[in-house]
């Protein structure tokens, strides 16, 4: 986007402090040497493991290779040792001469019959890398497609600039910070839906708990058992309506200012005044609001994927969720409560 449509992207910018070509062009081929340079590394391990792959396995064909030699020739040492003594002679005769030909060919058709199973191996282990590096893919896909929207507002804003009347960007500079905010609310409240999607509440609710302990002296290990139970069904209920509670906020939130933009649009001016030409503003003000609009929705679906994370690290950690603890059957002195 530099090279062709001279602009710089935002998180080239954030880097730099500036959007002078030399500063952010050298700072990209620095970066793109490093790149570059780490795929070629990636590449060389990746070959060198393969080298690693066919000989491992060459050499163990090798290994069974001799071994059934080495059976072959005992097998014919025996038959030989039989005929000598004349205790048979058809056994020899008729296998002696298939297996001397297969102890020649043996070696000669090893390397053959290596490489085979050895690319069956490399394509399972290339469709896997593959397949664990799709996400790195997708995230490339995305910071390009939202370094191009930010492009795409920048030039609509310009254009907008240039032919906008002072009422108009008056009530753009107005409006800019709502929109802002809005996008913001709007970025909370996916998340927290995601966040009930995914069952990972946020701290701020996941810390709240509700837990005494019972004197297991005086109530029996059953009726400890359901007050127990009752305790956790109590904090489980707590969690899902705290979590319902912030989202319908979060949503009422979005909502207000949402409609406050709409009628704010709405009554944007869109009629000649005092020589100006309100109309060709109004409509490259919508044209730039609708990008706008578009970069946001891409901003918040990269804010998510993190939750994506979280979730994928909660089932390693936690493999079989366990419900309800299991209690020990005989409770000592030093028995405690642990929910």
């Amino acid at each position: 986007m530099a090279t062709e449509h001279k602009h710089w992207a935002k998180e080239v910018v954030q880097r730099t402090k500036r959007r002078d070509d030399t500063t952010n062009s050298r700072f990209i081929q620095k970066k793109m040497n490093q790149l570059m340079a780490s795929i070629a590394q990636a590449s060389a391990n990746i070959s060198d493991l393969q080298i690693q792959l066919a000989t491992y396995w060459e050499y163990n064909a090798t290994e069974m290779a001799a071994q059934k030699q080495a059976q072959i020739t005992a097998e014919l040492t025996t038959n030989l040792i039989i005929e000598i003594t004349g205790l048979t002679t058809t056994t020899t005769q008729v296998r002696s001469p298939t297996l001397i030909p297969n102890t020649m060919t043996a070696s000669t058709i090893t390397k053959v019959q290596n490489r085979d199973p050895v690319e069956r191996l490399e394509k399972h282990i290339l469709e896997y890398i593959h397949q664990s590096t799709l996400y790195v893919k997708k995230m490339a896909e995305n910071r390009f497609q939202f370094a191009k929207a930010q492009m795409d507002e920048f030039k609509a804003l310009e254009d907008f600039e240039q032919i906008a009347t002072p009422s108009q960007w008056n009530i753009h500079l107005m409006l800019k910070p709502k929109v802002k905010l809005c996008s913001t609310k709007n970025k909370n409240y996916l998340i927290a839906t995601k966040r009930i999607e995914y069952g990972l509440p946020p701290k701020f609710i996941n810390k709240m708990d509700f837990v005494f302990k019972i004197d297991e002296s005086i109530v029996n290990k059953d009726e400890m058992q359901i007050m127990y139970n009752q305790m956790r069904q109590t904090i489980k209920d707590f969690h899902t309506q705290a979590m319902t509670l912030y989202v319908q906020s979060l949503a009422r939130e979005h909502e207000l200012l949402t409609n406050e933009i709409k009628r704010i649009i709405e009554g944007f001016p869109n009629e000649n005044d005092d020589g100006f030409d309100a109309e060709a503003g109004y409509a490259a003000f919508r044209q730039y609001h609708q990008l706008r609009e578009k970069r946001f929705n891409l901003e918040v679906n990269q804010s998510i994927y993190f939750l994506v994370e979280q979730r994928v690290e909660g089932e390693q950690n936690n493999p079989e969720p366990v419900a309800v603890p299991t209690l020990i059957r005989s409770l000592g002195e030093d028995f405690s409560f642990q929910p």
